[in-house]
């Protein structure tokens, strides 16, 4: 099984020394009011269809958090299942969307996203292993 997910390089790094996926980059342009109202509206009908069709992990620390020496770090990384195409397109279009921002994406895709921590029919956290091979698109 194939496992994509679009990143934003160098917009915030997370601590497992992944970069982030296109949620948080575009929560931030709707707070900061970046881009034009038809840019914005765009990424706001993009966000809210997301909420309405994909799940979001329960409990959350327990999907999102590894426990690592006594204490709980959110190093869980969301990756889609390559058959949720809709998700996906959807992932496109709000990542293309943050383009017109100029908040740089890459799709990236992997048979090994690491030790999974969450499945539902889309998606699945894992934490990232070391040295995984991503192919870049």
């Amino acid at each position: 099984m194939n496992y994509v997910r679009f990143i934003t390089p160098h917009w915030r790094v997370r601590r497992c020394g992944a970069d982030c996926g296109p949620f948080g980059p575009a929560y931030d342009a709707l707070w900061e009011g970046d881009g034009s109202d038809a840019v914005r509206a765009a990424i706001r009908a993009e966000l809210d269809w997301f909420e309405q069709h994909l799940p979001v992990p329960e409990p959350r620390r327990a999907a999102f958090c590894v426990k690592s020496r006594g204490r709980w770090y959110p190093d869980g990384l969301c990756w889609f299942v390559a058959e949720a195409r809709e998700m996906i397109g959807h992932a496109f279009v709000l990542a293309a969307l943050l383009g017109e921002l100029g908040v740089p994406f890459r799709k990236v895709a992997t048979r090994r996203p690491g030790t999974v921590l969450y499945r539902d029919p889309w998606q699945v956290v894992a934490k990232p292993h070391g040295g995984e091979r991503l192919l870049f698109h």
